[in-house]
């Protein structure tokens, strides 16, 4: 039978699968959206070009074989963005799942054996949200997250270089050794420095 700290845990993954997929779906609705109004709009503009004499030129000299070709690329141009967008928010849910996986374990952490298992998620994720990110460590996450913004917080960055450097530390230290309070301390401040990092660029994405 599970245990009811199993239950919780099992709970609370079914909302981050919930949450995430229901942010994909309203973000490539969202882009389809906008791929309908860009066409619609680009095929009125042709019918009226059409419907007059230098249409008619234009049709049988130049529209034929270069506008067939601008259509894929518009097409290719928006099937990429919505790549993007997708890649995007499974990149972002990865991140906020795996800081409250660590937060998660390492408010109830012990030992130095229990601190070791919340700091995992730093190179593996215990509920990936997607095949593709579920064995990346949390700083290439990062790297490729700031890659498809555009922008980079070096705060965020030097949070998790101190986590992973801990992680290596208690790494080489006895599992069933008490966990100081101090270095529960420590680790736990950064690990929410990190989530309030997250919370106030996933707002300002937002707005």
């Amino acid at each position: 039978m599970l245990s009811e700290e199993r239950k919780t845990i099992i709970a609370a993954e079914e909302r981050y699968r919930h949450e995430i997929t229901s942010k994909i779906r309203s973000e490539l609705d969202e882009v389809g959206k906008e791929v309908k109004e860009v066409e619609a709009g680009l095929w009125a503009k042709i019918n009226e070009l059409l419907n007059s004499n230098v249409g008619m030129w234009f049709l049988s000299s130049v529209l034929i074989t270069g506008g067939a070709g601008a259509y894929q690329a518009m097409q290719h141009h928006y099937e990429v963005k919505s790549h993007n967008r997708a890649q995007l928010t499974t990149h972002q849910f990865e991140i906020g799942n795996r800081i409250q996986n660590m937060k998660y374990f390492l408010r109830k952490a012990k030992t130095i054996g229990d601190a070791q298992i919340a700091l995992k998620s730093l190179f593996l994720s215990k509920t990936p949200v997607n095949p593709d990110v579920e064995k990346l460590s949390m700083s290439v996450i990062y790297f490729n997250f700031y890659q498809m913004l555009g922008v980079q917080n070096k705060e965020t960055l030097e949070l998790v270089r101190k986590l992973e450097d801990q992680e290596y530390i208690l790494q080489n230290q006895k599992a069933s050794d008490p966990l100081p309070d101090s270095e529960k301390e420590k680790l736990m401040g950064w690990i929410e420095a990190l989530e309030r990092i997250e919370l106030q660029e996933s707002n300002t994405r937002t707005r």
